[in-house]
């Protein structure tokens, strides 16, 4: 009994595996030669990367069991999935996504997709870090709210992002609605992160 106890065999690819052996097999996939992958019970024997890929998608999520379509596909329709990928809601992942694309630009603090927004700034820092050369960032003013949004959205505009929302409201409203705002930050993150 004690030495079946210690009869250790090591899973094949296909079998369920514990986590830390899934990611050493991804691993080899990564370093091993196009078109063929050694499997985890002998450095001889090989199979097919296609199967595996297939076999992946399925075992991970990557592909939908009932259509047997990629998921990928969702994520162009919804490109906040991708950003989201880690957990926690799509409205938080975008946010961070502002702040960390904000880091330095002066007068920048987003906690939120309603008064962070207010006077223009953070529209302009986000679109100076793309589009440097259509934004004067360092001449802007928070109290210059009008010519901040109109910089803002003319720079938006020029690459094609359609600017939804209205400058006269955005210049009135103290705290606008964010539900607006963070759907005009998701058309400027589609067009330049997807």
């Amino acid at each position: 009994a004690a030495a079946a106890s210690n009869n250790h065999s090591i899973p094949t690819v296909a079998s369920k595996t514990p986590l830390r052996e899934q990611q050493l097999h991804q691993q080899q996939a990564a370093s091993a030669p196009v078109g063929t992958i050694a499997t985890a019970t002998s450095s001889t024997t090989t199979t097919p990367t296609s199967a595996l890929v297939n076999s992946n998608l399925h075992h991970f999520g990557g592909l939908n069991s009932v259509t047997g379509k990629s998921l990928i596909s969702g994520e162009r329709k919804d490109p906040l999935n991708m950003l989201a990928k880690n957990g926690g809601s799509k409205r938080n992942a975008l946010l961070k996504w502002c702040q960390n694309k904000t880091v330095g630009y002066r007068n920048i603090d987003i906690t939120n997709f309603s008064s962070s927004w207010n006077d223009g700034l953070a529209f302009c820092a986000i679109l100076h870090s793309y589009l440097p050369d259509r934004i004067p960032y360092d001449t802007l003013n928070p109290t210059n709210k009008r010519r901040n949004f109109s910089l803002a959205f003319a720079a938006a505009e020029s690459v094609g992002i359609q600017t939804t929302l209205n400058i006269n409201d955005m210049c009135q409203i103290e705290r606008p609605d964010w539900m607006q705002v963070m759907s005009y930050v998701t058309a400027i993150y589609k067009h330049f992160e997807t």
